[in-house]
């Protein structure tokens, strides 16, 4: 059945979603200007249309019925993809004023996004912007679901996946730090062996890549703490509970004010390469234009 051949009132969604929104009818009215009764008869007249119950309404107000939470989920996802798609006609291409909704880790985000942001808006001000700096198993779903335009996370993001288009933006210096005290335990006798060692997550290439050359240089660690959360990693070496490793370009703050210290070792460390990846056919102006823009300018922003 094609959606002409069915009675579909596209507005009794709109009413639905205003009152999943808001989580009240008064509130729902007032947002779309139309009467409460007016909003209750439609959800009404939706929930006999499918044949189930929306809303659970109790003294406390109103809450969504497990079929409601998956309705309103289809119903975002339509009017996120109704919105790109007004947004991509509305916009003007010599005064870029559409939004950017950009995936990205949290931690090559703070030394990546502000000058990228900061220089792209001066020259394009109307630009909007949207980061959200989540897990991968939250941000790909995102991106598949047209939620997201652009992520830029550890190469390879995608495999076969022939409808996105993915491409190395930077491959970034790796290094080991830590506190003082663990740094001059190191270098006097140029063992981590009796140090605990705070290690990403297995499973990543450049992880994989640094266990395998621990192990061709008979380095034993003692791996103590896992986590790929560098800004953590920091306040753990910091507060003494290891030797930790991770971006370079991630700990220079603390490198360069002695907070932390860099290990020498006498082994190249492996580097993380970071890509982007889009769906060419979903792209506004504005974010074609800040792709363009940020694989011109990445040694900027990324450079140590």
């Amino acid at each position: 059945m094609g959606i002409f051949d069915t009675n579909y009132d596209f507005n009794k969604y709109k009413f639905f979603y205003a009152v999943a929104t808001s989580k009240s009818f008064s509130k729902a009215a007032e947002v779309m200007h139309v009467s409460q009764p007016a909003i209750s008869y439609a959800v009404k007249e939706l929930e006999e249309q499918l044949n189930v119950k929306l809303f659970i309404r109790s003294k406390n107000g109103i809450s969504l019925t497990e079929e409601g939470e998956k309705l309103v989920a289809y119903v975002k996802k339509s009017f996120d993809i109704l919105m790109m798609a007004h947004d991509v006609l509305e916009e003007e291409k010599e005064d870029l004023s559409g939004a950017v909704r950009i995936g990205i880790y949290s931690h090559i985000s703070l030394f990546m996004m502000p000058g990228a942001i900061n220089d792209f808006k001066m020259k394009y001000p109307k630009a909007k912007f949207f980061i959200y700096s989540t897990s991968n198993e939250e941000m790909i779903p995102k991106l598949k679901n047209k939620e997201l335009d652009l992520l830029i996370m550890q190469y390879p993001i995608f495999f076969n996946e022939n409808s996105f288009k993915e491409e190395v933006l930077c491959d970034l210096e790796t290094c080991f730090f830590t506190n003082k005290e663990y740094y001059d335990i190191y270098c006097n006798n140029k063992d981590m062996g009796d140090i605990p060692v705070i290690l990403p997550v297995k499973g990543y290439p450049d992880i994989d890549k640094l266990k395998e050359k621990l192990k061709e240089k008979n380095i034993t660690i003692k791996h103590e703490i896992t986590s790929y959360a560098t800004e953590l990693n920091k306040e753990l070496a910091k507060e003494g509970l290891g030797i930790s490793w991770g971006l370079k370009k991630s700990v220079k703050e603390y490198l360069d004010r002695k907070i932390l210290y860099e290990l020498p070792v006498d082994f190249d460390l492996p580097s993380t390469k970071f890509s982007m990846v889009y769906n060419e056919n979903y792209l506004n102006k504005t974010t074609r234009e800040f792709i363009k823009f940020l694989k011109e300018n990445i040694d900027k922003y990324t450079k140590l």
